[in-house]
């Protein structure tokens, strides 16, 4: 399958079925604010643990807005997430309990910085499906960031995102919202399960309300 017809068809599915679980993914929630207290200036890096066993479903039965835990999916599953606002990338390092290369992982950053004001937060997504990957970063303006990498590594099972601090416009500091989800494809797509979305949030557990929950502010060194 091409880049191209796998971004498309995924962009098409996905519009579809999170439209049943907007009570999970509201992306201006991140524009709440409800971050750690604001760190020293000194402060450029942030590793918080997830418990792992957090993730949540959408999407199952005849009542679509339901969210139930869904302890047994390992793939969506957030460990642990280290964000490091470097001198010139940031980078965004989640460590998941089983990341598998066949199955399809949509990880994203809602990136808010001290020029982003009341706009949208940048939005940083990296995705993985069929052994393959990609990242699209969009700033203001829907500008976007072709610099900006993806690592996977399967043995360890850890995702990087890489994002040149030139695409979130030089900021001073940062606060990210990490979220990953996902879903079925294909065939696979045929069933009671076909429309469900498994999702966990890096600094939130389980079914707590949503807040647009990130790191403590991270300043550039």
């Amino acid at each position: 399958m091409t880049s191209q017809r796998w971004h498309a068809g995924r962009a098409s599915r996905r519009t579809s079925r999170l439209s049943h679980c907007s009570s999970m993914l509201v992306i201006v929630a991140a524009l709440a604010g409800c971050s750690a207290d604001s760190q020293p200036d000194g402060v450029t890096r942030s590793r918080i643990s997830d418990p792992a066993g957090d993730v949540v479903v959408s999407g199952l039965g005849k009542d679509r807005e339901i969210v139930s835990a869904a302890p047994g999916n390992t793939i969506t599953d957030i460990v642990s997430t280290t964000v490091d606002h470097g001198s010139d990338v940031v980078t965004i390092h989640v460590a998941f309990k089983d990341l598998r290369p066949r199955q399809y992982l949509d990880l994203t950053a809602y990136v808010t910085t001290d020029s982003t004001g009341s706009r949208l937060p940048t939005q940083a997504t990296a995705l993985t499906y069929l052994g393959d990957s990609s990242i699209d970063v969009y700033g203001a303006g829907g500008s976007r960031c072709s610099a900006a990498t993806v690592d996977i590594d399967y043995d360890v099972d850890p995702l990087t995102m890489s994002v040149p601090r030139q695409c979130l416009g030089q900021p001073r500091w940062i606060e990210a919202e990490v979220r990953a989800a996902t879903m079925r494809y294909g065939e696979a797509t045929i069933g009671p399960r076909g429309d469900a979305v498994w999702e966990d949030h890096a600094y939130r557990t389980g079914q707590e309300p949503a807040g647009g929950e990130t790191h403590a502010r991270l300043h550039h060194p």
